[in-house]
């Protein structure tokens, strides 16, 4: 693993034991909070309704949306943990977070969660990757439970390959040929992606380097060179459209949706919206298959806020909401990959594209310091990609400030 601050581990080890005081066996209201469910039906909420329905009066949970953007649900989770930080329940305590795997670390080094049992919650059961992403970096302590995952998807325009008599692309240079040739007979930018400068881009540049054998924690590499310099190279070809460089996942998708690309990567919750005919101008003529090399592993975990004087019942609806039973149900009603490896298995249950994505992918590089990784990745990220001729001297540059990053400096 990555090297990280072993005494900041050991000091958050001694703080917060499984059982330490009356919290970890306390009972009573809840509440939980995840992101806008945009599900059809509320999905979410309902999987809530059927909690409340069958627990006990006193242990009644309330959901509470947290704001449509990443950036603000994080903001918002951090605030309401820094304020509660010395504070025990409550009614503004959120007991039950969800959170982004890319969280989970970062937010137990700042002592905002509680450890939990992974015996408690069948952790021997679930996709290896996704667990990896609700541990301290050492391995040794769970501080959330898998409950959905993602991974990335490659969109395309299925009519037009048809028309062209080509498979999709399954290799980068397959993915730069037929974005860099077909797509101009038919009129359309090659390939649209989010490399804006967020977390979008650091995913989208992990995909790449993975793509060509390189490896994150090593940027300076021969091969994750490569990887930066197939995307800068798109972009300064053309292939990849210059606007790109502001994209997010919405705004890919419109241009997408609209009629205006070949290629798409994002992630599957475009599905639903490119296949709605009032609004996506290439309904039933579109389909999927897995990236053109590993995806990185998105998805979200549940974990106990340290607030939290109700913590028993918190770990019980954990349970609940990540038991085999509602990942089914979430994985067919609300199409969530679930975080349960046996139910990839289920015939019919995850669409095969979405199933060998997120059985390959990688999780992104973990660590209580990933805040700054991933701002570091993305300022010389963005720089290269406006300058391809910066490659080799801002990766190197970059392996230098990722190690700064991660002993914290």
């Amino acid at each position: 693993m990555i090297r990280v601050l072993v005494p900041l581990l050991v000091l958050l080890t001694a703080c917060t034991p499984l059982v330490e005081d009356d919290a970890a066996d306390g009972t009573g209201p809840i509440t939980f909070v995840d992101g806008p469910d945009t599900t059809a039906n509320g999905q979410v909420r309902e999987l809530v309704e059927r909690w409340n329905a069958q627990a006990d009066r006193r242990e009644k949970v309330a959901f509470v949306e947290m704001p449509d953007t990443t950036d603000g649900h994080r903001a918002q989770l951090t605030a309401r943990a820094q304020d509660l930080e010395d504070v025990r329940g409550g009614p503004d305590c959120y007991d039950v977070m969800a959170v982004d795997v890319v969280w989970t670390a970062p937010f137990a080094a700042a002592g905002h969660l509680v450890e939990l049992d992974p015996d408690e919650f069948g952790a021997d059961r679930m996709l290896p990757q996704a667990v990896e992403t609700a541990k301290t970096p050492d391995g040794e302590h769970l501080w959330a439970v898998p409950w959905r995952s993602d991974a990335g998807l490659l969109f395309y325009r299925e009519d037009v390959l048809d028309d062209a008599q080509v498979e999709p692309p399954t290799t980068w240079a397959e993915l730069r040929w037929q974005a860099s040739t077909i797509a101009g007979h038919y009129d359309l930018k090659g390939y649209v992606a989010q490399l804006g400068r967020y977390e979008g881009l650091t995913v989208n540049a992990a995909e790449a380097i993975w793509a060509h054998e390189g490896d994150l924690r090593h940027p300076d590499s021969p091969q994750a060179k490569e990887g930066v310099r197939a995307l800068a190279d798109g972009v300064a070809q053309g292939w990849i459209p210059r606007e790109a460089l502001e994209y997010n996942e919405n705004t890919s998708l419109t241009e997408f949706m609209d009629g205006r690309a070949l290629f798409m990567r994002n992630w599957p919750f475009a599905g639903p919206r490119l296949a709605d005919r009032e609004r996506s101008k290439v309904a039933g003529d579109w389909a999927a298959v897995p990236l053109p090399g590993p995806s990185a592993l998105g998805g979200w975990n549940l974990a106990v806020s340290r607030c939290s004087a109700h913590q028993a019942t918190a770990r019980r609806f954990i349970q609940f909401a990540t038991g085999v039973e509602n990942q089914r149900r979430l994985a067919e009603r609300a199409g969530f990959a679930p975080t349960i490896e046996f139910l990839y298995d289920e015939p019919g249950l995850v669409p095969p594209e979405l199933r060998e994505s997120v059985l390959g992918a990688r999780a992104r590089r973990p660590s209580p310091h990933y805040d700054a990784l991933t701002s570091a990745m993305q300022e010389s990220l963005h720089h290269v990609l406006e300058e391809p001729d910066s490659v080799d001297e801002s990766m190197d540059q970059l392996a230098e400030d990722l190690t700064r990053a991660e002993q914290g400096r």
